[in-house]
């Protein structure tokens, strides 16, 4: 089977899956929850070189493991993975390192073809990629940068958004090619210039104007950037510090100082939902709610 029809066959059941499970089309898909609510239990732990496993429900309640060493967004990329496999017939599967999204290949059997698109289709459709879009204040992606941010408002790993860009038509094969060879490691840092991020897993989050009244879902390190005119943060509620965390650079704190007013960073004090807000000279309060994700090691019932 071809990548092509791969696509046709999963963007179809990604649809489905959206209506049947009543996981929004138009936001940040909730993937886990689609996953409890299709009947499969989840479950996490580390899982050293295994990206996650599929168990089908032939002897039993069907499950999913996902291996907590990964990010939350790499996490969430191979739960729809998962997903895939169940909602598309296929049987019991084990996902490795070289399937992962940065990795793929013509050699990939059918139902790992499927169940790769599946994931892209059901956690980036259309009007799910076009909210992304407008938080960051975009029409159309013009560079890197521009989708590693809508990628943090879709939850989504860099290098699978690039490439679900190309089905979308919202970008050519030869952007494509190009944009492929950023990291994720390298965007951060040309967003964050010297501003230090609490591990490799840590993400930084541009907060335009146009992202007021939005969810933001965020991790313990994450560093927040205010991108509103004439604004800065009103007074930090808990959960979210001005401090740069410790990164182990050993450089100075001077070095450290930020180079533009609103920055913050995530802390391990946030728990629930939490409003972040700024107060500009021009139009009066922004705010954005955020939302820190849980541990996810263990069964799914102990995540919250």
């Amino acid at each position: 089977m071809s990548w092509n029809n791969a696509h046709g066959a999963a963007m179809i059941a990604a649809a489905q899956a959206h209506a049947a499970l009543d996981a929004a089309g138009d936001g940040y898909v909730d993937v886990f929850g689609a996953l409890g609510r299709d009947g499969v239990e989840v479950m996490g732990r580390r899982l050293g070189g295994l990206l996650g496993l599929y168990v089908d429900g032939s002897s039993g309640v069907p499950g999913c493991l996902l291996n907590t060493g990964l990010e939350e967004v790499a996490m969430r990329h191979t739960a729809a993975h998962e997903l895939g496999h169940h909602r598309m017939g296929h049987g019991t599967s084990i996902d490795h390192e070289e399937q992962s999204s940065g990795r793929w290949g013509e050699g990939w059997p059918q139902h790992e073809k499927e169940a790769e698109a599946f994931a892209s289709w059901f956690l980036m459709p259309r009007p799910a990629v076009r909210a992304a879009l407008a938080r960051c204040g975009l029409q159309r992606p013009g560079s890197p940068l521009d989708v590693y941010r809508m990628a943090r408002w879709l939850g989504t790993p860099y290098a699978t958004t690039v490439r679900h860009l190309v089905r979308l038509k919202m970008i050519d094969r030869s952007a494509e090619s190009v944009w492929l060879k950023y990291s994720p490691a390298v965007l951060k840092a040309e967003l964050t210039g010297s501003l230090p991020l609490l591990g490799p897993h840590a993400h930084a989050h541009v907060l335009t104007p146009a992202a007021h009244d939005a969810l933001l879902h965020v991790a313990i390190g994450d560093c927040l950037l205010l991108d509103v005119p004439t604004a800065a943060f009103d007074r930090l509620p808990s959960g979210l510090t001005a401090t740069p965390p410790d990164d182990g650079s050993q450089l100075p704190l001077p070095a450290l100082t930020p180079k533009r007013s609103g920055v913050a960073w995530v802390s391990q004090d946030m728990a629930g939902d939490t409003l972040v807000t700024a107060t500009t000279q021009s139009s009066g309060l922004f705010g954005v709610t955020l939302r820190r994700t849980p541990c996810r090691e263990g069964s799914e019932i102990s995540w919250a």
